[in-house]
């Protein structure tokens, strides 16, 4: 128990330090290239945040446990959402200013009602993650091909900050690999903690490897806006959110189709029911927040809104945990 818990504390402090080092990486790279921050944050940043994600997912996936990969990834969602804009908006409510428009919420949106739908039938194939995960490479070439150098972004009425870090593309790399071996230790920890104390599926993949899998958004989410890049902040949740239910999903599910393994088929059933019926809404919910709540919530009131949405992600936990 000791041990398992040992790795998680130093799982948790890779994966934070990982996200400290992509952040200044990312936006060294987007000023020297003259590339968008915004884009920046959508994509480099996004994916080096998400790679806890995708290597707690797959390897959930390869041992048998598709519930666990599914629940990490609505889980991790909903944690981005809530508790790392409503931190991140309490600490730095400009940083909630931006909106989104149709151009950025689509792919959001559309993107959990593609997993929705590939879900409904109760598996989840090898052809189906290939389709996913093809349509996120879509999504990002349109993104680095006709928005890389554009100036309009949601938080383009917004000052960011200029960093100018040594070695970034180096600072990029060592922060996607510890990130990595972070994600590691964070899932051996977890998975030790929840045998102990007996816990559900549901409660492993929603809760605790939700919670640490999304530490490098939340550290990323802090050190942008503590640095003044509000751009690549917002944009790392919106393209991590997108990351996470295209890419994470569909890598899991080429190298371990769900829902077709012999053995754990009824854990499997109660996670896909649970999903569809619980967490997918509160996915939906979540994303309507991010996308429709800066024209109601304005100015000061930018720190309101972000006390609900940790409020909110708080009751979900409440939610999950009873």
């Amino acid at each position: 128990m000791l041990l398992d818990v040992a790795f998680l504390l130093l799982g948790f402090v890779l994966l934070a330090k990982g996200a400290d080092s992509l952040v200044e990486g990312g936006a060294t790279l987007a000023t020297k290239l003259g590339i968008n921050p915004w884009v920046v944050g959508l994509t480099v940043v996004a994916w080096g945040t998400s790679l806890p994600e995708v290597v707690v997912s797959t390897l959930a996936a390869m041992d048998g446990r598709p519930g666990v990969a599914v629940d990490n990834v609505l889980g991790s969602n909903v944690a981005n959402a809530g508790l790392v804009l409503g931190t991140v908006g309490l600490i730095l409510p400009r940083a909630l200013v931006g909106r989104l428009s149709i151009r950025e919420s689509l792919p959001l949106l559309l993107s959990l009602a593609g997993l929705y739908f590939v879900l409904s039938d109760g598996r989840i194939t090898r052809v189906e993650g290939a389709v996913m995960l093809a349509v996120f490479v879509a999504y990002t070439l349109e993104l680095i091909l006709f928005r890389g150098r554009g100036e309009d972004s949601p938080a383009a009425d917004i000052q960011s900050g200029e960093t100018h870090a040594p070695y970034p593309w180096l600072r990029v790399i060592l922060g996607a690999v510890a990130i990595l071996a972070g994600a590691r230790l964070v899932l051996m920890g977890a998975t030790g903690v929840a045998e102990v104390l007996g816990l559900k599926d549901g409660v492993v993949g929603l809760l605790i490897l939700a919670l640490g899998t999304s530490l490098p958004e939340l550290a990323a989410g802090v050190v942008s806006a503590r640095k003044g890049h509000t751009e690549i902040g917002l944009g790392n949740i919106v393209g991590s959110n997108v990351f996470n239910t295209l890419a994470v999903v569909g890598v899991a599910a080429l190298v371990a189709p769900f829902g077709e393994a012999p053995g754990g088929q009824e854990a499997w059933s109660a996670a896909v029911e649970r999903s569809l019926d619980r967490d997918f809404p509160v996915n939906v919910i979540f994303a309507l927040v991010l996308v429709l709540a800066p024209t109601v919530f304005r100015g000061r009131a930018a720190r309101l809104r972000a006390g609900l949405m940790l409020g909110g992600w708080l009751g979900y936990v409440l939610w999950i945990s009873l």
